[in-house]
């Protein structure tokens, strides 16, 4: 519930500023001249990349799940934390994973090729080969 409410404030919010942009645009360039709107719009880009820079953590190197678990707590969205503690808390042996049977060893015959040199003229050609 709290995650569909965020959801549709975030869409509104992202309606009502691309509407005040698309119905002020031409309005805004023609009083501040082109150039001082596009340094404007600049100045705005530079603002939101300061913000995320600080605020948005920086994910590479780091599982789905760790990001799912990191934005949950964040917010409060309990839904996930509750699966995943339902799916480690399971007691149906269906879900453990059985111990590996180890693979009977098993003979293989070596072929063994002359060792001839290539052709001094041989080369690779392409990616398939």
């Amino acid at each position: 519930m709290i995650r569909a409410k965020a959801m549709s404030v975030a869409t509104f919010m992202n309606r009502t500023t691309a509407t005040i942009m698309s119905s002020t645009f031409l309005t805004v360039a023609n009083a501040m001249t082109w150039a001082g709107f596009f340094i404007m719009m600049s100045l705005v880009c530079l603002a939101v990349l300061v913000w995320m820079f600080i605020y948005v953590p920086e994910t590479k190197g780091r599982p789905l799940e760790e990001m799912a678990f990191y934005f949950a707590e964040i917010t409060g969205d309990r839904s996930i934390l509750e699966a995943e503690e339902q799916l480690y808390r399971s007691d149906d042996p269906a879900l453990e994973s059985p111990e590996p049977v180890p693979e009977p060893e098993r003979s293989v015959k070596k072929t063994q090729l002359p060792e001839k040199p290539p052709p001094e003229d041989a080369h690779v050609v392409g990616t398939m080969a």
